[in-house]
Formats: structure tokens, C-alpha cells, sequence
């Protein structure tokens, strides 16, 4: 991969300031505490996060790869030491050109290994959302060795035939989706939850989140590295690399899906297949849910998915 520190943030850059600020808040209203660590893999400087004490597990992000958006399911995973990624591109992570890299499956599995080994950690479970779980149903495919078991929470990205929604898959065209990102990137905190509604979230859920959320969605996807690392991911995602059923029959590990009853990136019967095609998988149902279904039923997951690691 050529090099992509061209994209690396600059701490004095207001808008970067902002960022860390409006996570900071978020985490408080949370009351987490937390402890922050650089590494570089590939060329990249990625962030991570470590909450708690205990058994480690890791929770891979999707979308651009933001962390914070994990802060209402944090205080439920009790006596874990959770190491939260940012993945390359979000989080105030290097940001990422991904047209330059040659193989994403390749660089989703050495990113993943690289903050495993960075942290001394032979084998362990993984939480994953959305892309963050394509990059992890990789990770144990590629590398079964490290991975205990498998945690998708909400829909993952391009399985079987999960796809995004009809405006994201806009934002996929080159040509079109600098427009797409024009209108959907939020202009003020105020607006900044309106993109949970078309990912299946109701009303009630959106009212219920703090303040502090909408502004780190609002502060975050206003960084100056966003809109190419958004953009450029979606691009290049939707070539290629779909994950087939031969793909998920190599995954061994016991997986727990859990889905939104309304997520808008892929149907009930889908998720319902991905578990039988998998060789050792639970499906599990949010009523009402939506793609990010811990911020529909933030104890319903974190019960599912610890349940899942101490089976």
C-alpha cells in the first residue's frame, strides 16, 4: 500500500480539537474512563481505546471506523478490558485513501493482527459492526488462530446480499458521491441523528440519545480527512469484495448475530441465512432495532454478547 500519512490529523487544527472535545463529553456522560494508545500498522497510525479491566475484547467499528458511537454499550460489558478501534479513516485515526490500497482483505486482516500483536494478545473475542464485522468475519476466516468467537452486531457489510442503502450506494459512484456526501454530511449538531432514522432507528431511539452524541457525529464527520476516507472506502468496497457463503462455511468460531428487526442494510431471512450458512452460529433478534442495534437495546446486546464469550 502506498503511503498514507497524507492524511494524518493535525492536533492543532481546530476541528480536530473539537473532536477529541465533543468524545471526551461523550464518554463522561457515559462515565466511562478510558486510556488512549497509538500504534502504527502498515503505515498508519491508528487509535485505540481501552475501558475496564479483565478478559480483553476487541470491538471493531464500521462505518468509517468511529468508536464513540459504542459509548451506550460500554458501562454493560462489565469485567472485560475493552479495547475499542478506530479503524483507519475514522475515530482520529489516520485518515485513508482505500483506492490505495492493493488488497482490502489483506489490509483488514494484517490492521487487525497488527493491534493484536501491538498489545500482546494471542487469541480473543471480537465485537463487530457493520464493515467493522466484514473485516472481522476476515479475521477469522484468514486467521482462525486469534480469534475465540465472533460478535455482529447489526447487519454486516456485503454478505451474501446485504448491501447499504439506496443513498450510500450513491455515495459509492465516483462522480456522484462527492454530491451524496454534500447532502448527508450533517451541518450542525442539530441535524446530526437524522442519518440513524434511514438505518432503521426509530424516533424513540434518536430522542433518547444525549447531546453528546449528536455533536461527536456532528464534530466527526466534519474532519478535515472524513470526506476522502468515507468516500473512497464505499468506492471501494463495492467492487469486489463481497463475502460469499464458501467464505462464511470457513468460519468455525462461535458467531452470534445480532440484527435489527428494522435494519435497512439487510432483511431478516438474510441474517437468518448467514447463520445457518455459517458452520456455528446464533441468530438473535432487537425487536424494533435498527443497524446500530445497541442504541436501540444497549443491556439486550451487551447480554448477548457476553453470554456468547463465557458459553
Amino acid at each position: 500500500m502506498k503511503d498514507a500519512k497524507f492524511l494524518t490529523l493535525n492536533d492543532d487544527d481546530p476541528r480536530v480539537a473539537a473532536a477529541y472535545a465533543a468524545e471526551r463529553r461523550l464518554f463522561e456522560y457515559y462515565k466511562l474512563s478510558y486510556e488512549t494508545r497509538y500504534i502504527t500498522v502498515c503505515g498508519v497510525k491508528i487509535r485505540l481505546l481501552e475501558f475496564g479491566a479483565g478478559d480483553p475484547l476487541l470491538i471493531v467499528p464500521g462505518n468509517t471506523g468511529d468508536g464513540f458511537v459504542f459509548a451506550p454499550l460500554l458501562p454493560h460489558l462489565k469485567n472485560k478490558r475493552v479495547v475499542l478501534l478506530n479503524r483507519p479513516g475514522g475515530g482520529l485515526s489516520d485518515g485513508l485513501d482505500h483506492r490505495l490500497v492493493g488488497n482490502m482483505r489483506e489490509f483488514a486482516v494484517q490492521t487487525l493482527i497488527g493491534v493484536l500483536d501491538a498489545l500482546n494478545i494471542e487469541k480473543l473475542p471480537v465485537a463487530a459492526h457493520s464493515m467493522g464485522g466484514h473485516w472481522s468475519l476476515w479475521l477469522a476466516s484468514d486467521r482462525p488462530e486469534r480469534v475465540t468467537s465472533l460478535t455482529l452486531l447489526g447487519v454486516p457489510g456485503n454478505v451474501l446480499n446485504t448491501r447499504p442503502p439506496f443513498a450510500l450506494r450513491l455515495a459509492a459512484v465516483r462522480g456522484l458521491n462527492k454530491i451524496v456526501f454534500r447532502a448527508i454530511v450533517p451541518k450542525s449538531k442539530q441535524t446530526a441523528l437524522k442519518g440513524l432514522s434511514f438505518m432503521g432507528h426509530s424516533q424513540n431511539t434518536v430522542r433518547s440519545l444525549p447531546d453528546e452524541m449528536s455533536e461527536c457525529y456532528f464534530r466527526f464527520q466534519n474532519l478535515p480527512h472524513y470526506a476522502v476516507s468515507s468516500l473512497s472506502l464505499m468506492e471501494s468496497m463495492s467492487r469486489e469484495y463481497r463475502i460469499s457463503a464458501a467464505v462464511l462455511k470457513t468460519i468455525t468460531q462461535p458467531v452470534n448475530l445480532i440484527w435489527g428487526e428494522n435494519d435497512s442494510f439487510g432483511k431478516v431471512e438474510t441474517g437468518r441465512e448467514i447463520a445457518k450458512t455459517l458452520p456455528n452460529a446464533a441468530f438473535h433478534l432487537v425487536q424494533g432495532g435498527g443497524h446500530l442495534p445497541w442504541l436501540d437495546a444497549p443491556k439486550e446486546c451487551a447480554k448477548i454478547l457476553l453470554d456468547g464469550i463465557n458459553a
